[in-house]
Order: C-alpha cells, then structure tokens, then sequence
C-alpha cells in the first residue's frame, strides 16, 4: 500500500513539475514581405535555397563570440517555426515573386542560395547581432553559373536574448532578399544572364 501511494505521489509532482515548465516560443519571420519587384519579372527563375545539414533543425542557434566562437549553442525554450532554410525561402518567394524549385517546366535558370551562417552572434555579453551569410548564383538550364556572388547580413539585436536574436535575423532576412533583388535588377540591366533575368 505504501508502494501504491508513494507511486502516486511521484507520478504526480512529475505531472505538476511538467505544467510549471514555461511553454516553448515558437518563432517565424512575421507577416508576408512586400514585394520587391514588378509581377513577372523573375518568372524565368525558380528559386532554391539549401542549408548545411547542422541548420536543418528549428533551434534558434547563437554564439558566443567573446568566450568560444567555434561553439554552436542553442536557446532552450525557444524554436523556429520551419528550418532557417525553409523560412528564409519562404520570405524570397513572397519578395521575390520567384518560384521554388522542383520540377517547375515553366522556368529556365535557376536562383540558388546556400546559407552557411544564420546565428545570434554575441560580441560581449550584453551586445549581439542577428547574422545571414550565404552564397548566391544564378545557373542557367545548361546547368553552368553565370553569376555569383557572397554575401553577410547583419543587424544588431535590441535584446540579448532569443527574442532579439529572432528579431534581428528576420531583419537581417528581409535585408538580403532587398540587396539579392537589387543584384539581380543590375545583371538583368547589365545584360547577364538575360536567358535567365529576362521578363514575361
């Protein structure tokens, strides 16, 4: 009997341990974007972005680069809503206008981005900064680059906590899709890759 009911006992301080637990934040880039550009002008385009297996999670990743830069931390009671990759594709489709990859016969050339860093970057224990930085290239239907470039987003983060840090790096997303769009429109006016950044 005494067995039974010191059971009981345990079972239920883990059941009320669990509902004092603070629920888990989930976080996302916020409303739809703007979009950047006229309808159809990227039309030929399909868009893809890929990421480095470590980042195909939805933990909201920081460092700390004043202590141990090489050590890849993550917040506890926070989360992405989908993988940085998906989220940021999301957001460069809606201002882009671009679509995604994937058997799509109506586009010819193809809008790669590959994301290599997307952390809260602390600089001291009180200053930190959301950072996005990615190759971009454009490849045409022969497969062949003929465009390229790198590129590091940053925006400083008003909290040094994972509500600054998602705030910081949604900034830091809508900034890359507003200088990728800029890029684009210079070789499209430049005359790069018109089979690529031709308009309907």
């Amino acid at each position: 009997m005494k067995w039974i009911l010191l059971s009981a006992l345990l079972l239920s301080a883990c059941v009320g341990g669990a509902r004092n637990e603070p629920p888990v934040a989930v976080y996302d880039f916020g409303l739809p974007a703007e979009r950047l550009t006229g309808d159809g002008q990227w039309s030929k385009l399909a868009l893809e972005v890929r990421s480095p297996s470590w980042f195909d999670s939805l933990n909201v990743d920081y460092r700390l680069a004043y202590e141990d830069p090489l050590k890849q931390r993550e917040y506890a009671g926070s989360r992405w809503a989908g993988t940085p990759a998906s989220l940021l594709l999301l957001r460069l489709r809606q201002q882009l206008g671009a679509v995604s990859a994937g058997g799509n016969t109506a586009v010819s050339c193809l809008l790669r981005v590959e994301m290599q860093e997307f952390s809260q970057v602390f600089d001291s224990a009180a200053k930190s900064r959301g950072m996005l930085q990615a190759g971009v290239s454009v490849i045409d239907g022969k497969r062949q680059v003929v465009a390229a470039r790198q590129m590091t987003i940053e925006k400083a983060a008003a909290t040094p906590d994972a509500r600054g840090g998602v705030k910081a790096l949604a900034e830091a997303s809508d900034e890359f899709g507003r200088q990728l769009a800029d890029w684009l429109d210079a070789l499209a006016k430049a005359g790069s890759a018109k089979n690529c950044l031709g308009t309907t």
